[in-house]
């Protein structure tokens, strides 16, 4: 699966947890408050209009005054449009007929006493009624918050679980192949042609590993090639050394033999043991005519050399080898040389010049 894929899967899924988070936070809201509005609006407010009647009766005797009787009928009527609760209606309609008992001119005193007693019976019916219906309005609203903390709680689980596994997971996908790729590269650098990468995560980063392998492939091939080359040249020129009757041997600019050939060692006393790679500067301490031959250089046209018992005339030529450098500076490529070393070749003379 491709990381862009993986990036929308994660991010996508956890959108969609939140939105639903969202919309469940503000669906539960909506009930609470709803349930709240309604309780206030219906059940508050009669209350209110009981408690105001009841106030009448307590604070006047009977009969009740115009004026006590007018506040009566104003609450009452108020409370008729605000019955919600089942029940209310049948208890309203009842106080309603004492209230008309308790304010008949042609009703008498017992019967306006017995018509109050009625009527603080039904008031006590109505905040009965409504009470009973807070309570259960209450019991649904704590119901509602506890199903909504239930709900939201396992919402803000998998939203967390999911935030998780991304902060887990999706560094390392990028950042364990990255690495991985950094370490390939630096093998490559040391000219470890074999390092192979193999990447699962995602699909680009697998044909980034393809693309690494066939690079390292090439470049090892190349490296073989070049090498082979390098090796081909060596073995002819040591062919070529060798088939060469004068001295011949070369050093490189860290002062170390290169080759020499067979003639080159029989005249500098050398012995048939292996000296390539060797310094020069060590071996001249104890060898005097290399040392004299590596001082003077071309300094004399001619040296005498004891071979065999026999005095041979060499002359002497050392020739400086020099190499391009090539430097890229900014947008200009500058070519400058310098020294890789030096060939010294001792020619056989017929005699002292």
């Amino acid at each position: 699966m491709k990381i862009k894929k993986k990036l929308l899967l994660g991010f996508g899924l956890l959108f969609v947890v939140v939105l639903v988070f969202g919309a469940a936070s503000v669906y539960y809201i909506e009930v609470i408050s709803e349930t709240s509005n309604v309780t206030l609006k219906n059940n508050y407010k009669t209350l209110t209009f009981t408690r105001e009647m009841r106030s009448v009766l307590d604070e006047n005797d009977l009969p009740l005054p115009s004026i006590a009787s007018s506040a009566f009928d104003q609450a009452l009527q108020k409370q008729e449009n605000n019955i919600t609760e089942p029940g209310e209606k049948t208890a309203t309609a009842s106080l309603r007929d004492a209230f008309i008992l308790l304010i008949g001119p042609s009703s008498g005193l017992n019967q306006k006493q017995q018509a109050e007693r009625n009527a603080r019976q039904q008031l006590k019916k109505i905040e009965e009624l409504n009470m009973h219906a807070i309570e259960l309005k209450n019991a649904y609203t704590h119901s509602t918050v506890n199903k909504a903390t239930l709900y939201l709680g396992a919402m803000v689980f998998i939203t967390f679980f999911i935030l998780f596994i991304l902060i887990v997971n999706f560094p390392g996908v990028i950042l364990n192949p990255l690495r991985e790729l950094a370490d390939g590269l630096d093998q490559v650098s040391k000219r470890n042609y074999d390092t192979r990468l193999k990447f699962n995560a995602s699909e680009e980063f697998t044909q980034l590993a393809k693309a690494f392998n066939i690079m390292a492939l090439n470049l090892g091939d190349q490296a073989n090639a070049d090498l082979t080359k390098i090796i081909a040249a060596e073995c002819r020129i040591k062919i070529l050394i060798e088939e060469i009757q004068n001295p011949v041997w070369g050093i490189n600019e860290k002062q170390e033999i290169l080759f020499i050939n067979h003639e080159a060692k029989s005249v500098l006393n050398l012995g048939e043991k292996s000296v390539i790679g060797q310094s020069v500067l060590e071996l001249s301490k104890n060898n005097p005519l290399l040392k004299m031959i590596l001082e003077d250089n071309n300094a004399a046209p001619s040296l005498k050399i004891n071979q065999d018992s026999n005095v041979i005339y060499f002359q002497q030529k050392s020739i400086e080898v020099v190499v391009p450098n090539l430097k890229t500076d900014l947008d200009n490529l500058q070519v400058a040389g310098y020294s890789a070393g030096m060939i010294h070749v001792l020619k056989k003379t017929t005699g002292k010049p």
